[in-house]
């Protein structure tokens, strides 16, 4: 997955199956909490929408706070953890 492929699938997601209300504050260096307002329990969400629609696995063990902390670092997770 390239990287303007995942920046595009977080932004649809929140757009689409999340409905933000910040969405216009998205972009790579939107911080997920602070300026989306994503919570934990939304950030949750959003890793399960990624999961489903991208038909990829997740795993938890992987996960790590830094990788969930703007919307460049959620791109660049998802580009490693597809070209893995």
């Amino acid at each position: 997955m390239r990287r303007d492929e995942a920046m595009r699938a977080i932004y649809n997601i929140l757009k689409e199956k999340m409905n933000i209300a910040t969405l216009s504050l998205f972009g790579e260096s939107a911080r997920l909490n602070e300026d989306l307002y994503l919570d934990s329990v939304m950030v949750l969400q959003l890793i399960l929408h990624l999961e489903l629609d991208l038909g990829i696995d997740i795993p938890d063990d992987i996960l790590k706070p830094n990788d969930f902390h703007t919307v460049a670092s959620l791109a660049d997770f998802l580009e490693r953890l597809q070209n893995e």
